[in-house]
């Protein structure tokens, strides 16, 4: 039992380092100065003047997609002992939790391949390509993942005495704000795709939080 809950705590102390370490990375992206929406020549020039800032965004993306999918075994082993067999709804949001860890190591890896056709292949219209691709990949696509997370999330919690009922409700707003946000983030005037992905690790933060105790 002692080594059982050691493994819990420890994968719950992985989800709050997985959402530290994708909020550094991110937080480092948004410091650079690589024009994404200007010439091929500048963006690769100004990427390599700094190249280590995107050396360290890659890092911590693959460190932050792996312990994300630490944190998703433990929430879905919690889910499915909370929703009992055949636990359809917990096997949806532990595959939910897989996706979205796939989505910041897919992104690490464009951002990899942009610094290596910046400074090894000479190929600047295929460093920004990739740059392009790191940078949208987790803010077009955690927005629809999370928010389905959140829901299944929500309909096994409200319905079970593990979860505090606080939790469950703030699960199932947030769903509700994902879905807003996501649709003026698609439709709409701004681009908001930093603040949901804000938001997706502060709840997975929070969660770790709650698994742990």
């Amino acid at each position: 039992m002692t080594r059982l809950r050691r493994w819990e705590a420890t994968s719950a102390i992985a989800g709050i380092s997985a959402a530290v370490s994708l909020a550094v990375g991110y937080l480092i992206a948004r410091s650079t100065a690589a024009p994404l929406g200007g010439p091929d020549g500048d963006y690769a020039r100004v990427l390599l003047g700094e190249r280590m800032k995107w050396e360290w965004i890659t890092l911590m993306r693959l460190v932050g997609g792996t312990l994300v999918l630490w944190f998703a075994a433990l929430l879905g082993d919690r889910l499915r002992i909370a929703e009992g067999e055949p636990a359809r709804l917990a096997e949806t949001a532990f595959g939910l939790g897989v996706v979205w860890a796939g989505i910041w190591l897919l992104s690490a890896f464009f951002n990899s391949a942009s610094i290596m056709l910046a400074a090894d292949y000479a190929n600047p219209a295929g460093a920004r390509i990739a740059g392009v691709l790191a940078a949208e990949i987790p803010e077009v696509l955690t927005a629809a993942v999370v928010f389905t997370l959140l829901l299944a999330t929500c309909m096994i919690t409200i319905r079970s005495t593990m979860f505090p009922k606080s939790y469950a409700y703030a699960t199932g707003g947030l769903a509700a704000l994902m879905l807003v946000l996501a649709l003026i983030d698609w439709y709409g005037p701004a681009s908001i795709g930093w603040l949901i992905v804000t938001i997706a690790l502060a709840w997975m933060a929070a969660t770790s939080v709650v698994l742990v105790r």
